[in-house]
């Protein structure tokens, strides 16, 4: 029962950085959107801090999936993705812009 707690646990320690990671997307997103005409330090940023969030939310959701796969009922659990093919095409836009 003890491990079930930790593996749980555990389980909810890897959703709360998966929507801390998330709700960065979205944040770029919001950017993106709300300011037509980013400069291009700016836009070079946003695009670095995706491209580092994108390798950790990849590894992460990795993780959560052979974690689960390992300890829990693989079809009881189910791992909702952040759709990132729109943010990436904002900042494509906004790159190419400049």
């Amino acid at each position: 029962m003890a491990s079930d707690n930790k593996i749980q646990e555990y389980l909810d320690t890897l959703e709360e950085e998966k929507i801390m990671i998330e709700t960065h997307f979205a944040n770029i997103e919001r950017i993106l959107k709300d300011n037509p005409k980013l400069d291009q330090q700016k836009a070079f940023g946003l695009l670095n801090n995706f491209n580092t969030l994108s390798i950790q939310y990849e590894q992460l959701c990795n993780d959560m999936i052979s974690f689960i796969k390992i300890f829990k009922d693989k079809d009881s659990q189910e791992i909702r993705l952040y759709k990132t093919d729109e943010l990436v095409e904002l900042l494509e836009e906004k790159i190419n812009q400049i």
